[in-house]
């Protein structure tokens, strides 16, 4: 009988496009993968992958040896994970990108508290405000905002609510430009921020009650990943800013931020944790995941599910 190893394997490789990309999410060498499907090939005494430096191909017979070897790959890894969980001893590496103004609504008490609960995870984070390739970073969960859903077919999604964000500058840049804007037209006088790295556009989406909406073009007179610097830069004068209301809430209730506009509200980011597959999903990524979602919904957060 053949090395059920062997099976896996090519099931893996199958599952992840290549060996190069097999490589980076199990952390299995390449070389072994790549002995193994071979191993694989002298028993079938047939082809099941072509490949070459360019060229990554599945044979039908190998196709339909990954249809029966996925199932089996599922169930051991659904077998794996209930026997974890049922001793409460899920162990492993769960690899997480986001950007630290995620770090923020996340809150870094819900990082602390998942240690605290699986304490034979390792939990490794990026943060970054860059959009990742998951698969060749070797990421298991990323967080993204944005205000149209991801249409990244390879990747699964779970929501956990809806960011919303105001415009807000300081009562001194007020004074200084003479007053509050009135009209979104208005802003093209004033100095702008943004949230992003080396920006030197940028685009703020509004629309107001009556459904009518309005983009807004500007270059930044300051950009950065880091939400709290540039609220900060807001407070100490330097610009108007579009910023997600938890960030800057406890500044406007202060009076160090104001916020203007009220009347157009930016399109509403979702926000959402973004992971190449639910199935045969390890079990340290899953309780991280579920951990994140729980924490989230028992806070009150608006839409978390």
């Amino acid at each position: 009988m053949q090395d059920m190893n062997d099976l896996l394997c090519f099931a893996r490789v199958v599952r992840f496009g290549g060996f190069a990309a097999a490589e980076r999410a199990t952390g299995e060498r390449k070389s072994k993968l790549s002995k193994r499907v071979a191993r694989l090939e002298a028993h079938f005494g047939a082809r099941l992958i072509e490949r070459s430096t360019r060229h990554f191909r599945v044979t039908d017979l190998g196709r339909e040896l990954y249809r029966e070897c996925e199932v089996i790959l599922q169930r051991l890894e659904s077998a794996e994970a209930l026997a974890m969980t049922a001793r409460d001893e899920v162990s492993g590496t769960v690899r997480v990108s986001m950007s630290s103004g995620m770090l923020e609504y996340l809150g870094r008490d819900t990082l602390v508290d998942f240690m605290t609960r699986y304490p034979q995870v390792r939990v490794q984070i990026r943060l970054s405000s860059q959009r990742i390739d998951l698969i060749n970073e070797r990421i298991d969960v990323a967080f993204r905002v944005a205000t149209r859903f991801d249409t990244d077919q390879s990747l699964a999604m779970r929501s956990l609510g809806v960011g919303a964000r105001i415009l807000v500058a300081s009562p001194a840049l007020l004074q200084r430009m003479g007053g509050a804007p009135a009209q979104l037209e208005d802003l093209s006088r004033f100095p702008t921020l943004s949230v992003g790295e080396m920006l030197e556009r940028d685009r703020w989406e509004f629309a107001n009650d009556a459904g009518e909406t309005c983009d807004f073009h500007h270059a930044p007179h300051f950009s950065c990943g880091d939400l709290q610097l540039i609220c900060e830069a807001a407070v100490a004068g330097q610009g108007v800013v579009l910023l997600p209301e938890h960030i800057c809430e406890p500044e406007v209730r202060s009076g160090r931020l104001v916020h203007i506009l009220p009347q157009w509200h930016a399109l509403e980011g979702q926000i959402h944790m973004v992971f190449t597959t639910p199935r045969g999903m390890l079990p340290p990524v899953r309780a991280f995941i579920d951990h994140c979602v729980e924490t989230l919904a028992q806070r009150g957060d608006r839409a978390a599910r």
